[in-house]
């Protein structure tokens, strides 16, 4: 079954502000079973980590296509 991936920033709480220590990928396919498939100290890394986990999960039997989901709006579609 083709999985689906989300990328989102690992945070730190300060009295001062909220940083951004890295970045993990999690699989939500079922919301309600989300679970932390990495964890990465870029949000480049991440997203290619997420595209690679959701490209291997697509070969898995049964499985659709690949969908090749954008994972950061700012980046230029690609024709």
């Amino acid at each position: 079954m083709t999985r689906t991936a989300r990328v989102e920033p690992i945070t730190e709480e300060t009295q001062e502000s909220i940083q951004v220590s890295g970045w993990r990928v999690m699989d939500v396919t079922d919301p309600n079973e989300m679970r932390e498939v990495s964890q990465h100290d870029t949000e480049p890394q991440a997203i290619e980590a997420a595209r690679n986990y959701e490209r291997e999960t697509s070969n898995e039997p049964g499985s659709q296509p690949d969908d090749t989901q954008d994972y950061e709006s700012s980046e230029t579609p690609r024709g």
